[in-house]
């Protein structure tokens, strides 16, 4: 009898071990497949099981920025519940860059907007530091990264207020390194921070026949827009007159040097763009006038136009207290065609046409 008892236990033992050996190689194929039911492959799933992880993936939806990045050498375990806050970008050198810009202290928040703006240039700006607050820059669709440095430089306290007058130049001095104008259209801007080549002409400068005598020009678009604005201020009961309008490189050399003799050097700062800098040169701009009576700031015809032009395309170009973003003083003679849309957008938010700039072009 004592024989059998033994035998017994022997079995039961054996049997035990089995179960044991099974139960020890089913607990990881368990867990892997636990793993994998999250979304990953079954050989990165192993890799998580292998590296101790099982509790914390599970615990987690999918993340393809995790699965792409840990088995890199970009992996860093004190970032683990980063990765699951960021959106993966099938884009080159993904796993480099938000390893740099972790270490760097930015927020998952911050490189997910970093990469739906998906610039390389801002990636590479943004490699190079921490900056704190590069989020209240972003959320300005007129945000320009060529700009960042500057905005950073001349910060003043608003974001949007630095980004547009950085846009315009007013970070720089005037006539300091100036954006050559190549494409030229009726939107285009010429000031003191952008400039025309000495020998631009208007491909379709056409001679004004209304409102304005001999010897005046304008490109074909502006100039029949103006006719319209004439034939209207002849309704209204008015006496429009043009007392400058295109005017050529050497034309516009000869006016400034002529005001720098008479009135001097901070006269023309004020009032008189050098050569090449000049929206005469355009064709898009002109100098209006009352043929009946002046100054022409307090006559009926300066009213009008301050509040009718526009509707013609027309935008006085340099308003009163609008010195610091023109750099001219109030001219309320001057006027430029935008077009009709931009006008009215310039009229109805009471801003200058070089913040439309800014913002919008």
């Amino acid at each position: 009898m004592k024989r059998k008892k033994t035998k017994i236990k022997k079995k039961t033992i054996v049997i035990l071990l089995i179960v044991f050996i099974f139960l020890f190689l089913l607990n990881p194929v368990v867990s892997i497949m636990k793993i994998k039911s999250k979304g990953y492959s079954l050989s990165n799933s192993y890799e998580i099981y292998k590296l101790g992880l099982k509790e914390e993936i599970i615990d987690k939806d999918y993340s393809e920025t995790f699965e792409k990045i840990f088995k890199t050498e970009y992996y860093e375990e004190k970032y683990f519940d980063n990765y699951f806050e960021i959106n993966y970008k099938d884009s080159k050198d993904f796993n480099k860059n938000i390893n740099t810009w972790l270490i760097l202290g930015y927020k998952p928040e911050i490189i997910n907007k970093i990469y739906d703006i998906n610039d390389s240039k801002l990636n590479e700006k943004i490699s190079e530091k921490y900056i704190p607050d590069i989020l209240s820059y972003l959320d300005y669709s007129y945000f320009k990264v060529d700009n960042l440095d500057r905005y950073l430089a001349y910060f003043n306290g608003d974001y949007s207020d630095t980004i547009i007058k950085v846009n315009i130049g007013l970070d720089k001095k005037y006539y300091e390194d100036p954006v050559i104008v190549t494409e030229y259209s009726t939107s285009m801007i010429v000031n003191k921070y952008n400039q025309l080549e000495d020998k631009y002409v208007p491909k379709d400068i056409t001679e004004l026949t209304k409102c304005s005598s001999s010897g005046e020009y304008l490109a074909k678009e502006a100039k029949e827009a103006y006719d319209e604005l004439c034939d209207a201020s002849k309704k209204a009961g008015l006496n429009l007159g043009v007392t400058s309008s295109y005017r050529s490189y050497e034309n516009q050399k000869e006016v400034y040097n002529t005001y720098l003799k008479q009135k001097g050097k901070d006269y023309v700062e004020k009032y008189v763009a050098l050569p090449g800098y000049s929206e005469h040169q355009t064709g898009l701009a002109l100098d209006v006038k009352s043929t009946t009576s002046s100054p022409f700031k307090y006559t009926k015809e300066s009213k009008w136009m301050e509040e009718n032009a526009y509707k013609y395309g027309f935008i006085l170009r340099y308003p009163e207290g609008m010195e610091e973003i023109t750099g001219y003083n109030a001219e309320s003679w001057h006027y430029r065609y935008v077009g009709k849309d931009i006008a009215k957008y310039i009229y109805e938010n009471k801003i200058t046409y070089d913040e439309y700039y800014a913002i919008f072009m």
